[in-house]
């Protein structure tokens, strides 16, 4: 008689159950450079116009924690132009890292604007465009890019956002901020099904605003619970507050609440505002994610 162990054992192998592949994980980030401007004065512009040492070495020191913050994605806030994030992209640890810019210039009157940085090794570009809110409100338009997202089938639709401060006349910027949110709220509720939504950027306001819960509570705010136990990007009257949002629609799987990236040397060492964020820097701090897709 023929032994029937080897039989067994081949019949075990071919009916057990497919090893499940492991999960790609990208990292998603938000990031207000603070007036990221070039040396060059654009007429019918209040563009702040940094001298070529004080830009190289902001570029430089932007470039140092973009790096250390090693994202897939990143929402910037306050760049004047392509040409900045060109020279960021240029500059080390920047220079060897596959990354790419979508930026369209908004009529924002300090000739600031929102941009994704994104690997492209990591995820591919598929569509993007800037989405004017207002013609009659000189502010940053939204940015909506969509990626699929490399070694998966899944889509995911990206949106960077910088809310009007509260500057310059409260009940007009309010009522703007409210409009640019309602909409936000409502375009990344209506993504295809199967695109995950992610939106990235400065509200200038908390988790917990009004503005917050009346315009995106479709989304899982993924600052919250940071902000709950009192840590934020921006220091204001030496407290921290959290104005630069994550928030990711039901159907992704984030690995943990969001994060704030922060190096001793991002700090301010000395003075009056010793332990604020570095202004030579930015007057914020990034925040980050890592999501799941299987």
């Amino acid at each position: 008689m023929r032994p029937i162990l080897p039989f067994i054992l081949i019949l075990l192998y071919a009916v057990r159950p497919a090893q499940a592949q492991p999960a790609r994980v990208l990292t998603v980030a938000s990031y207000n450079v603070c007036n990221l401007f070039d040396t060059i004065n654009d007429p019918g512009i209040r563009d702040l116009v940094l001298t070529p040492e004080a830009y190289e070495a902001k570029t430089a020191a932007l470039a140092r924690v973009i790096g250390g913050l090693s994202a897939d994605i990143v929402a910037l806030c306050e760049v004047e132009n392509a040409g900045v994030l060109g020279d960021l992209l240029a500059s080390a640890p920047l220079d060897t890292v596959p990354y790419r810019f979508i930026h369209y210039d908004s009529p924002d009157n300090r000739g600031i604007d929102v941009a994704l940085l994104y690997r492209r090794d990591r995820v591919e570009p598929l569509a993007s465009e800037p989405i004017r809110v207002s013609d009659g409100y000189p502010t940053r338009d939204i940015l909506r890019a969509e990626f699929a997202v490399t070694g998966t089938d899944r889509r995911i639709a990206v949106y960077a956002v910088h809310l009007p401060s509260r500057r310059g006349g409260y009940g007009r910027a309010a009522r703007m901020r409210e409009t640019i949110a309602a909409r936000l709220g409502d375009m990344a509720a209506q993504e295809a099904p199967g695109t995950g939504a992610i939106v990235l950027g400065d509200l200038n306001d908390h988790p917990g605003s009004k503005l917050v819960r009346r315009n995106l509570s479709g989304l899982r705010c993924l600052t919250a619970a940071p902000h709950r136990r009192g840590q934020g990007s921006y220091a204001w009257r030496d407290t921290w507050v959290m104005y630069d949002h994550i928030f990711v629609s039901r159907d992704l799987e984030p690995a943990e609440d969001a994060r704030i990236f922060l190096r001793d040397w991002m700090l301010t060492a000395e003075g009056r505002f010793r332990g604020y964020p570095d202004r030579t820097i930015s007057d914020h701090l990034p925040v980050y994610v890592r999501l799941f897709f299987r």
